[in-house]
Formats: C-alpha cells, structure tokens, sequence
C-alpha cells in the first residue's frame, strides 16, 4: 500500500512539474517575482544631507580639472589645502573648511573657511557647519543605515549584476561587485539601504554609454537610496559608471576616471575625483501632445517615448546625465511628428549639471482633408493651466514635511476631460475639490485644487505634468493638451527660493480657412513670496515676445502682485504646438515655467496640382472657362439658324 501511494506521489509531482514546465516554455505564465519587502525609512542624514562630497582626510581631483560638482562639498577635520585640487571652475556650490588654507587655481570666490571672508558672525561659523556636519555623517547616518534590520542577506554572495532589487533593507557579510547593470524598481517614496561589510566595486568600461549602471525605474529617486560600506578599502565607482545614492563609507569613495553618482559621496577618509560628475544630476522630460484633428484615434500611450533608446513616461521627469541626448519615439505612418520644447527639431538637447528642461514631441494625424459635419467641423484645442506652490518654500533647520497644492485652471473655450496628474517626486496626488457639477470634466473658468505631501531631506526641484484631452459634443475631441510647472524647495539653508508663473493664450485657437496670422498673449505672474529680477521669456516658434505692460512700479522687477503682459504674432501655415518658458532669479535661484498651446490650421481643398504656378494656373483656367462659353455660343447659333 505504502508503495503504491509513493509511486502516486511521484506520478502527481511528475505531472505538475510537466505542466509547470509547459506553461514556462510556452509563456503562459510570467516570471516568479522576488519578495517584495515594506519600505523601510529614509536613512536620516542630518546636516550631512547638505554636502554632496564631505571627507575627513581631503578631496582629491586627479583629472584635467573637467569635473562637474553640483552642491557643496567640505572637508573635516582635515586642513582645506586638502581640497585645493578642485577648482571654483568645476563647482556649482561651496567649497567649506575648516580654516582659510584653500588655494585652488588661485580663485577662491567658492570657499568658505574659517575665518569666514567676508566675516560672518559668529566668525567660525563656516568651520562649525563642515565640523556637524562630518559628525552627522559618521554618528548619524552611518550608524542608522549599519543598524537597521536586513530583509534579506548575502544575495548571490555579494556578485549581483543584472539583478532587481525592489524596496527594502539588503546586507552582505562580504564584497559586493556589480558587473552589469543591476534595478532599483519601485515608487518615488519606496527606500533601498544596502548594508555591505566588505567593498563595494563597481566595473569599469570605455564609455559613460556603455558603462555599469545603477537603473532607477517606476519613479525610485537617488534621494532615497543609500549605500552603507564598512570595507577596509573603499567604495569605488569604475571607469564610465554612472550610479545612483548616497554612499556612506567608513574608509574612501573611489571615482575613477569618468564615473557619474547621482547622489552623494560621504567619507570617513578621502574621497578621489577624476574626470567626473556628481551632486544633482540633470532632468529632462519628454512630453507628447496628440492632435486629431483628422479622424485619428491615437492616444499618448500609442507613441513609445525615448531618451537615447531607454522607455519613460510621457510627462514625468526622468534624471540623466550632464551632455547630448537624443529624444525620439516609436512613430506611426498616420502622424507626422514635431519635436519642440527645449529640443532642437532632430531630437537633440544638451543638458548642463543641475538642468530641469522640457521637449515636447506632437503627433498630427495626416489624413487630407478632415471630413467632418457641422458649422465648425475642425475640432477645437484645450486649454489648461496648473500653478504649484510648495509650503513652505524652505526647511532651513533640515528635512521636514512640505506640503505641494496644484491649482487647475481651464483658460480655453471647451471642456477638458480624462485630467492626469504626474509629478516627477510627490505622490499619490489628490483632488481636493472643484469639480462642482461633478462630471468629472474641467470647465471652461472652473478651478480644481489638488495636494500632495512629501517629506525631504535635501533641496528639491520637482515638477508636475497636467494632461486633459479635449471635450466637444459629447465625447472627447482627440486634441489633448498639456501644462507644465516647477518648483524648488531649499532645505537645510535660509533661503527661500522664487516661483513664477506663465500663461499663453492664442486669439485663434482654430484658422479654418487656411494659414493665416496668430498672436499669443502671455501673462507671467509670481505666485511666490520674493520678487523676480531678470525675467526672460523664450517661445520655441514665435518671436520676438515683446513685453507690453504689468511693471506697475518700474521697478524692472516681478513683484508678488504684479502681471506682466507680453505678445508675439506669427502665421502659420499648419497646425502647431508651441512652448513658452518664462524665467526669473531670486536668491541665486532661477524659476522656470512652460505654457504649451494648439493652434489648428485647416487643410482646405485647392486647385489641381498642374505644375504650374498658381498664376499660370488661373489663366488656364479662364482660357478654358472662355473656351465653354464659346463653344456653347456657336452651338447656340448654329441651332436658332
């Protein structure tokens, strides 16, 4: 009996993994996905979240002095000749010491040492600063990303490239080597801490293109990644590496030659820079507009978008190194494709360290003649205007919670339908209230306000993508439109940082006779608490943008409760979608907003191509037009004679 049921035992788990295997080969079922663990906290930094690079025994730069520093570095209690190897030329920041020994190339205007030049009060404030903030990073953030609990320990005993990590705490009782590529995957709020007893060693390659990466995917942030290294040796980034966090190290942060960190390098010894990049990377997002205004039916998620060949999401920002970058996009033989914004036409850009820009790709349906019904049977553009205020503007004692409203305008003519909502850090956003007849569309002089709530531990520049599609007759239009706003938040400095705000509004938002001229009116505001100098505004297909009024006090500054009105006219002879971005600086901060619109160019039935001009044209015409009435005479005669 015994073997009889043993030999049955064998026969089911025989049978079960031959369906098992059968559904693997065939794809019927999908991968077995890893534990996922909860989230653990934010490591906390303290004041050490202020530094991009913090060292005890100096900074090094063996390169060509063509690194690139965005944020502040210091050295402590190490002298500040110890840092003389990076220059004021490669940093955008302060460079913080202990005493005034700094030499650098001979410009000093980075530095700040002890005494302070010019004096501050009290005069060892500038040492005071790096002296707490080594101390945080070595008895604060250190100790709390070495004490947390492990979700998991020793995966693939510490060679993990290729490997996704979802949230949690990981610890490794020896070296971990990262040989290929590895992902982070998980929300803008998900953590990651890496525990590693030994050296982290990532592998070199010929190319910031080519070299090993550290993927953030599903809106993970290098904010909230740390890597805690208690080797004997160090953390060293190889050749071309571009990687992503906050690595904590008891002894050295290697860069070699070309390396790229997103994040922060904070050592208990010395940090070596060669040739790289590191603080505050670069952002870049793509946004796609679609107009129907030929009987497609195509939406935003019909066109895969791109930056230098990997996927992101339309309308969420995605970090990127300093350089040229190519945006591009799986196109449709339907549509013809427009790229604008911040992008040259052929899909190129160049990011400098610390830029948030924008490009805009339009998919126009290309159908010849829009076979539609009615008075009016070209469908009318959107309209739609989102402004951001975070508060508070700044945490100057530190990280802290901040609160981001949204308000929603609709300055077109027709309602907007199916709103989306994206912003590149703070999420889930909610509606708070403004939809008052409750039909889930954004009426035409309708406001809707929506929140959201993040903590920060470090200063913050995020942005938030709105997308509506337009609503005509009872269902949706095809034309979708776009708005785009950003806003900074400094922590750790008593800084408060400027916001402004544009708006861009056509006199015509359809030319149904043809091409013809339109003039776009701009209305810049300040919806922040400090006045703007230098506002600029640029539009990617009209110029020039004139200014026409708003400066009530000639003061040739943007005051919190002024409006500034600017103009520009153009003809156009198809169908565009077109940017402005507005500027402003305040506090050696600079303010960006965009306003994108759709103007529709009817394509209207003409004369057959002859080849010839059109002058040659219409006297062909009348010759044949005269040519009739002749011959209907002479048969009109002939048949009365």
């Amino acid at each position: 009996m015994y073997k009889k049921c043993y030999k049955s035992s064998i026969v089911v788990a025989v049978a079960i993994f031959a369906v098992f295997f059968v559904l693997v080969t065939l794809n019927l079922i999908g991968p077995i996905t890893a534990h996922a663990f909860s989230s653990p906290a934010a490591v906390t930094l303290g004041t050490a979240g202020n530094f991009v690079i913090l060292a005890e025994t100096g900074i090094t730069n063996t390169g060509g002095h063509d690194t690139q520093i965005v944020g502040d570095i210091g050295n402590s209690p190490g002298t500040a000749s110890q840092m003389d190897d990076v220059w004021c030329s490669e940093i955008t920041g302060t460079i913080y010491g202990v005493d005034a020994t700094y030499t650098g190339s001979g410009v000093t205007t980075c530095f700040a040492g002890n005494p302070g030049v010019p004096p501050v009060v009290p005069a060892d404030a500038n040492k005071t600063l790096v002296d707490n903030a080594v101390n945080d990073m070595v008895t604060v953030a250190y100790t709390d990303a070495a004490g947390r609990s492990p979700d998991e320990s020793d995966r693939l005993a510490g060679s993990i490239g290729g490997e996704t990590f979802t949230t949690g705490v990981y610890k490794w009782n020896s070296d971990v080597n990262i040989a290929t590529n590895i992902t982070l995957s998980g929300s803008a709020s998900d953590v990651w801490i890496f525990q590693i007893t030994g050296d982290l060693d990532v592998a070199s390659k010929g190319s910031v293109a080519s070299g090993v990466k550290v993927l953030l995917t599903g809106g993970a942030k290098p904010s909230n990644v740390f890597w805690q290294v208690g080797g004997v040796t160090s953390a060293t980034l190889g050749t071309y590496s571009t990687f992503n966090g906050t690595i904590l190290s008891a002894k050295q942060v290697v860069m070699q030659t070309g390396a790229v960190l997103n994040g922060r390098a904070l050592a208990q010894s010395l940090v070596t820079l060669d040739a790289n990049v590191i603080g505050t990377i670069a952002q870049l997002t793509v946004n796609k507009v679609i107009i129907n205004d030929n009987s497609g039916t195509k939406v935003i998620s019909d066109f895969p978008l791109f930056i230098d060949g990997s996927s992101v999401t339309s309308g969420v920002a995605s970090t990127t190194v300093p350089g040229t970058h190519t945006v591009s996009e799986t196109s449709d033989p339907g549509y013809t494709a427009t790229i604008g914004g911040d992008c040259g036409t052929d899909g190129t850009i160049i990011l400098a360290a610390g830029e948030n820009k924008t490009c805009t790709i339009t998919n126009n349906d290309v159908v010849p003649y829009h076979a539609g019904s009615g008075p009016n049977p070209w469908p009318i553009p959107p309209l739609i205007d989102v402004v951001k205020v975070p508060s508070p503007l700044a945490l100057p004692n530190g990280p802290g919670p901040v609160t981001y409203t949204y308000t929603l305008h609709n300055i077109g003519t027709i309602p907007i339908a199916n709103i989306t909502m994206a912003d590149s850090t703070c999420s889930p956003i909610g509606l708070v209230f403004g939809d008052i007849n409750a039909n889930d569309r954004l009426d035409v002089d309708e406001t809707w306000t929506y929140n959201c709530f993040e903590t920060l531990t470090e200063t913050n520049t995020n942005t938030i993508t709105a997308t509506g599609w337009g609503w005509e007759g009872g269902s949706v239009n095809g034309i979708s439109a776009t708005d785009i706003a950003n806003a900074t938040v400094v922590v750790g400095v008593p800084v408060v940082p400027p916001l402004i705000h544009v708006t861009k509004v056509p006199d015509s938002l359809v030319l149904s006779a043809g091409d013809g001229a339109v003039t776009y009116t701009y209305k810049v505001t300040n919806p922040g608490t400090v006045e703007l100098s230098n506002v600029y505004l640029t539009d990617d297909k009209c110029y020039p943008v004139e200014y026409i009024f708003g400066d009530t006090n000639n003061n040739s500054k943007l005051d919190v409760t002024e409006a500034w009105t600017y103009t520009c006219s153009v003809k156009l002879t198809k169908t565009t979608v077109n940017t402005v971005t507005a500027s402003g600086d305040a506090n050696d901060l600079t303010a960006k907003d965009l306003a994108i619109a759709t103007v529709v160019v009817a394509v209207v039935p003409g004369l057959p191509n002859t080849g010839l001009s059109p002058s040659a044209s219409n006297v062909i015409v009348l010759a044949g037009f005269f040519a009739v009435l002749s011959i209907f005479y002479l048969v009109r005669r002939k048949q009365t004679a």
